[in-house]
């Protein structure tokens, strides 16, 4: 950077309030603004670098006028963000910057205990990855109520299924009985009783996952079941009777599958050999 620069920096400045120099060119965020080299400056970097000296790596450049006049609001708005005095610039880091602003920002950054009254010690302070402050003991406070409205909602939604299954198991256990004995072999009243039961266990099962709204819906879903609870117990039953008048089933049942010159069928105990 040459004079020219500082030449075209003092040509757009009046004086303000309380000995500021306020930049009079163009402006970003409340921020003069001046090129420089081809690059967008701020002009109080620009001042400091220019006539006080240049500013350490990671800190940045404030104004302590507007540290003292209690009356700004600060903001877009403020005059300081313009002024140029060098006798009212100093450099800070961001957090000390903060702290003493007056924005949102400053003002949570200067709060020494969080809305609840907890202090923003070492040891109760964790920060999020945008930098913000967080209450260790307002953290564990909340997730023990999280944790404690949510076993609370397990027990109502546990109690809510028992109610509606029961009062499913009241006003469809005839209809049930009806679709299972239609089914079943021999008009067997007993075995459809047995397996009504078993329909309705696995309609128990399955019932957090229903989907069915109506009655109409309700009894198509316990058709269904009814009907695979009929199905399964032919197909044990008839597996189970084939298995037992296999009078080699078990023979074998402790041989190794593989032997000399083929395999044999543990189920049925003939010799396999390849094709």
């Amino acid at each position: 950077m040459t004079a020219t620069a500082l030449d075209r920096l003092l040509a757009k400045t009046t004086p303000g309030p309380n000995g500021c120099i306020i930049f009079t060119g163009s402006t970003i965020e409340g921020y003069g603004q001046i090129f420089v080299d081809g690059r967008r400056e701020l002009v109080h970097r620009v001042a400091h670098l220019l006539l006080v000296g240049e500013v350490p790596e990671g800190l940045k450049v404030t104004h302590s006028c507007h540290q003292e006049d209690t009356a700004c609001p600060g903001g877009k708005t403020c005059l300081h963000r313009r002024c140029i005095n060098p006798a009212h610039l100093a450099v800070a880091d961001q957090a000390t910057a903060s702290r003493g602003g007056r924005s949102r920002s400053g003002r949570n950054a200067a709060k020494t205990h969080c809305p609840q009254g907890h202090p923003y010690d070492a040891e109760n302070t964790s920060r999020s990855k945008d930098g913000a402050r967080n209450c260790r003991t307002c953290h564990r406070e909340r997730a023990r109520t999280w944790k404690a409205q949510a076993r609370q909602r397990a027990v109502s939604r546990e109690v809510e299924l028992r109610e509606t299954f029961a009062a499913l198991y009241a006003a469809q256990q005839g209809f049930v009985t009806g679709v299972v004995l239609a089914e079943v072999r021999d008009r067997n009243f007993a075995l459809a009783e047995d397996l009504t039961a078993d329909a309705f266990i696995r309609a128990w099962k399955a019932w957090p996952a229903c989907r069915a709204t109506t009655d109409a819906q309700r009894k198509a879903w316990l058709r269904t079941i009814a009907r695979h609870t009929v199905i399964d117990y032919y197909r044990v039953k008839r597996n189970t009777a084939e298995t037992a008048t296999d009078p080699t089933a078990w023979q074998y049942a402790n041989q190794p599958v593989e032997q000399e010159g083929g395999c044999f069928s543990v189920r049925s105990g003939r010799h396999l050999t390849p094709a």
